[in-house]
Order: structure tokens, then sequence, then C-alpha cells
């Protein structure tokens, strides 16, 4: 039996290296169809059907893969190759089937960037075994890999001159196929709804075309006589506006994670209203359903659209330009506008400073200060590992404590992030589900549906404390995408799965109005309530909202700031990066005490994030409450300078004390 199944293995190994055309054919095939079976997570002939269906989209993306299977004609490690190939479009496919299970967004090319601010984050997603179990499975690939590197057979007749010739014919008909697929409408380069697109375009191509299409293309009549064109077009409008005087109110977003009204789902009930407080707001002030340009995830886009005024559809697919773009780009944003008005700006966020690359991008965006929970005494937690909102009342008037004047505050909750647990793991929930049958979907929307009443709790509190407190201010609150909870538009009794509430609470007699609102113009509807009509994005809105071209002449704005020869600043970006303040309390050391073992450092704002360094040297530290941490007395010398840090999980130090000398007690 051993002998024959070796025989077995002798002879495809002598077919894949006779016939590698043949070999990359059948195996492109195998793989497209896997990798759609994957990207379905049904395994029932829901794959066949796109076969079926969408024949030349499976047949293209058959060609995609077989391309990278091209590498195996002019290499004389054929059959390492094969192996390498098959692995990255297997690990695709495998990722792509966790994230689905898990945050509802399939696998894209973005999310490889992502992976270092995902990493710090993993044990709120997967349990201890399973990162374990992930780790030894990579571990495991990679000694495979290079036993097979070592082992297997190289060709020791390879005709390159040949490999090459038919890798570029390959290459060429691929491009002629691609160019013809666009053209024909095939294929599409705007992808709008990645979810569907996934099933739409299948996986190879929509995850290629994530790596391939990013920013933003440049507008064919692109010049600075367009853009000056489309400014004058604003000016000219708001200059015939009605001049009133400007008003300075408190300006507070609120992104709440995953939020919506729930009650709106067709046939779920509950024992009582989730939503007290953010129906009374929305009953009673301006309010409506808010357009956002994703659903199930992509919070930093929701962000980015609010603070920026500007529309992701006009990106790439599936594009984060936390990730791209304003890695290295200062631009425009609602924090810029208001500081040429005096206000101080804020950023705030219940989650690690380094997730989607906060603690970088907000300093890009004229954020003045960011408070994470790096900088929180954070008490109280979900079931799932998330920090419960409640902790964001005190971060918000700590931030408008902060300044003698008016405050711009952006304010991102993080407690009703997934993924839902399908078992029941809230003992005695306050809110009970009737009308799903299902218990797993029945007990995620359980879990759910008490993290969104909790949030509510918050909304109470945050507009008692900021009516209490008594400064005009405007307090804007909204879901940033809906749940990852199988919701599809025929569900919903309103509106579709892309548009979450909001309501605008305000202390200062402003006429409610009503209405569904895009995502990038929220924030000019703000201003505008303040008679703010300043700022490219923000004066482009109140202006040309509706009218002819508004889409086109949008998309060439963003294409000049971001990625042309910024006309409209006449070509030197007027915006810095800001210094950015981590925390709104300051870190102190005031005096230290020791023991017989411990060092104990007495002092201001600790939290349990807080680390010691010695110089360069960081110290094993233990964190007992926001005044005390303890550090072993072998770890500090007589004379030795020491600080308190405060370090991210992204191993980032975001912000520190006074230096101290430590005086070692003297003996009698």
């Amino acid at each position: 039996m051993k002998t024959f199944f070796k025989n077995i293995g002798n002879t495809i190994v002598k077919k894949l290296r006779k016939h590698p055309l043949i070999c990359n054919f059948v195996l492109s095939v195998v793989l497209a169809f896997v990798l759609e079976v994957l990207g379905r997570q049904t395994f029932d002939l829901s794959a066949v059907g796109f076969v079926d269906q969408r024949s030349k989209m499976f047949l293209y993306s058959i060609f995609i893969i077989f391309v990278t299977y091209s590498v195996t004609l002019i290499t004389k490690r054929r059959l390492f190759s094969y192996i390498i190939v098959t692995l990255l479009w297997s690990i695709v496919g495998i990722v792509n089937f966790m994230m689905l299970s898990s945050r509802n967004t399939p696998f894209t090319y973005v999310d490889i960037t992502l992976m270092k601010s995902v990493l710090p984050v993993m044990n709120n997603y997967f349990s201890p075994l399973e990162i374990g179990a992930m780790g030894a499975l990579l571990l495991i690939a990679l000694v495979l890999l290079v036993v097979a590197y070592m082992y297997l057979p190289i060709e020791e007749h390879l005709n390159r001159k040949s490999g090459f010739i038919k890798v570029i014919v390959i290459i060429a008909v691929f491009s002629g196929v691609t160019s013809y697929g666009f053209k024909s409408g095939m294929l599409v380069d705007q992808i709008h709804n990645i979810r569907i697109a996934f099933s739409d375009y299948g996986t190879p191509y929509c995850f290629s075309i994530t790596a391939l299409k990013n920013g933003i293309d440049k507008p064919s009549d692109y010049s600075e006589k367009k853009i000056k064109k489309i400014e004058k077009r604003t000016q000219k409008k708001v200059a015939k506006m009605k001049k009133e005087k400007v008003k300075k109110p408190n300006i507070i977003f609120v992104q709440l994670e995953s939020h919506f009204d729930i009650t709106q789902v067709k046939g779920v009930k509950f024992n009582k209203d989730p939503l007290p407080n953010f129906h009374k707001y929305m009953k009673g002030y301006s309010s409506g359903q808010l357009s956002m340009p994703s659903y199930g995830a992509g919070t930093a886009n929701s962000e980015f659209e609010l603070i920026t005024g500007m529309n992701l559809d006009h990106f790439g697919a599936a594009e984060y330009p936390y990730k791209t773009v304003l890695q290295n780009t200062t631009t425009e944003s609602m924090a810029t506008v208001l500081k040429n008005y005096g206000y101080k700006a804020h950023a705030i966020h219940d989650n690690s400073a380094a997730f989607y690359d906060r603690d970088l991008v907000f300093s890009q965006l004229g954020f003045d200060t960011f408070t994470t929970k790096e900088s929180m005494n954070i008490k109280k937690w979900t079931e799932n590992g998330w920090a419960k909102d409640q902790i964001l009342t005190g971060c918000i008037m700590d931030s408008l404590d902060s300044t003698k004047g008016q405050d711009y505050v952006y304010c991102i909750s993080v407690q009703g992030h997934g993924d839902y647990p399908t078992t029941q793991i809230i003992e005695n929930p306050e809110i009970t589900v009737e009308g799903i049958e299902d218990e797993a979907l029945k007990n995620k929307y359980t879990y759910y549906v008490n993290q969104v009443y909790q949030m509510d709790q918050f909304v109470g509190k945050l507009v008692k404390a900021l009516q209490q407190r008594g400064e005009p201010t405007i307090l804007c609150m909204y879901g940033d995408h809906l749940p990852s909870l199988e919701i599809e538009d025929e569900d919903l009794t309103y509106g579709n799965k892309y548009q979450t509430s909001y309501f605008m609470w305000d202390n200062i007699g402003l006429k409610k109005k009503d209405g569904t609102i895009e995502a990038y113009d929220l924030g000019s509807e703000v201003l505008n309530k303040c008679n703010i009509h300043t700022g490219l994005m923000n004066s482009f809105h109140q202006t040309r909202k509706g009218t002819k071209n508004y889409q086109k002449d949008m998309k060439e704005l963003q294409y000049d700031m971001l990625y042309g020869k910024q006309y409209v600043w006449n070509q030197e970006n007027p915006f810095k990066a800001t210094d950015l303040q981590f925390g709104i309390r300051p870190l102190t050391v005031t005096k230290v005490y020791e023991t017989k073992d411990s060092i104990f450092i007495v002092g201001n704002n600790f939290t349990n994030f807080c680390q010691v360094f010695n110089g360069d040297v960081k110290i094993n530290t233990t964190y007992h409450n926001e005044h005390l941490l303890e550090v072993s007395k072998k770890d500090l010398k007589d004379g030795d300078t020491f600080k308190v840090s405060i370090v991210s999980k992204a191993l980032r130090v975001l912000s520190s004390s006074n230096e101290y000398v430590y005086q070692e007690k003297s003996e009698k």
C-alpha cells in the first residue's frame, strides 16, 4: 500500500513538471471554485450558482490565478513555486472566510496594511487558545516550507527563454481581456459595496482590485482653470448667503459604534424600548437618517467622511484613507475650520490609540488632543472585552474644562463593537428579545441590544451633563454603521442598511429640521446652523448640494486637495501636522517611598498602561491606582532619573510625566 501511494505521488510530480500549463489551468479552476465556496460561507450550491450565472467572471477569476501560476514557467524550483502560489491564494480564501464570520466584511488588500493596528486587539476577536493555534499553524507552515525548499526536486533542464515567452504571451492576453472587460462593463473599478462586490465579481478579482486601485483617479479635465472655476462658483454663492452673526457653541460629535434604531427591524420585539433617550432626542430635536459609507464595519471611514466632508465613493475600492493618503498628507477638516474661529479640537476614543493609526492620522487632521483608553481608567468592560461607553461622559467634560474658549470634540465609542456571541453570555439581560427562531442569532441580538441599551443610558447622562454645564452647545449623536447581524434592506421598516439614526441636540434654540443626510454633509449642516461658511468642503456642500455636477466637482476638489497640485491652496498646503497631546490630564510624579523590596511612585493620572522608564530602559511596573505605581527596588539605584510613560499596545509612547530623581532612603 505504501508503495502504491508513493507511485501515485511520483506520477503527479512528473506530470506537474512535464506539463506546467495544464497543471496551472487545473489548479486555477480548483482554487477559483474553492475561494468562492469560502467567500459564501454556506458550503452549498451558491458557489455553483456563481459559476453558472456569472460564468464570465468565474473564467476571469481563473485567469487571474492562472497568471500568478505563470511564475512556475520560469523558475527551477517549480514544485516549490506551486506550493507558494497555492498557499498564498489559500490564505486569501481562509482569511476572507474568517473575516466574514467575525465582522461581516470581506478580506481586502487594505486589511494587510491594517495588520499592525489589529494585532493589539486580536484578543477581542479570538480566544487565547485560538490565537495560540493560529500561531502554531503559522510555525508549522514555515517549517514545512523550509523543508520543501530544501528537498523538493529542481528543474535541471529548464528552458527559461521559452518560459519567458509564454509568460509574456499570457500577460499580454490577460491585459487584452482586462481592457475588454472594462470597456464592456463586465469589470468595474469602482466598488461601493464591497460585500456585494465579492458575491458579484468573485474573491480573486475583488482582492486584486483593492490592491491595485487606491486613491482618487485623476479627473480627465483636471487643471488649475477647472479648480478655480469650481472655487469661483462656490464663493459666488457664499457671497449671496444671508449675512448673520457667527455662533460659537461647543460642537460635539459622538459616533456610536455599530449603533442604529434596532426597533426598526421587522418582526423583532423587545420587552421594553432599548433606546428611550435616543428616541426622545430624535423626537425633540433635528434628526433623521445618516447615510454611511459602510455596513457591518469600517468605523474609520465613517469618521473620515464626517471629519473631512469628503465622499469615500471617489476613492479606491474598499480603501481606508487613514491607511493610505493620510499617512503622509495633511488636509482641511472640521478641526482646522473651527480652529480658525478660536476653537480647540479634541478627539476621544475608548479604544487603542494606534487602531487604524489614529495616533498619527488625527495629527494630520488638525486635532490638538487625543484621549484614548490608554489615558483612561476604565473599570467596566463588556462581556466581549470592549470598554463601556459610560466613561466617555467624563472624558468629554474634561475636554471642555481644559480650555476657556469653545471646543470641538469628536468622540468615538466602542461598546457596541462585534463580533456578537452566538451563546448566551449575559446573565439576566435587561432587554429580552422575541421574534427570532434561530437560537444563535437570537443570542447575538440579545447581546447587542443590551449593549445598545447601556449606550443609550450614556446618551442620556451626557445630555444631562451638558444641560447642567450650561455652555452653548450643539451635540450630534449617530451610529457609524449597522452591526453585523445579517440585516438586509428588506428587514428594515425604513431606508436601507447603510443608514443609521442621528439627532442634533442643542441648547441655543435651533429650529428642528429632520431629514436624511449623507455622512460627508453632516458637518456642513452643523456649521451652517452656526453661520460658518468658510472651508473648502464646508462651503462647497452648503452651496452646491443638489446642483449639477455636484459629485463630479466634489471629486475634482478631493483629488486636488489630496493627490493633485493643490491649486485650491495656490499649490502650497497650509496645514501642518499638530503636536498631538495624548490625554487631557497630565501625568505627574510627586514623590516616592520605599519598602524592603519595592519602590512606590506617587503621582496623578496613572493608568494601567503606565510604564516606568529609567532612562531608555523600561522597568516592570505594577499599577495600583491612578495615584500609585510600584517597581522593584533592584530596578532603580540612588540618583537614577526616571519618568512614567503611557505606552500603547502597539508599543508607542503616547505621553510622559516629569522626570524625577530617585534618592535612596539612607540607612540609620
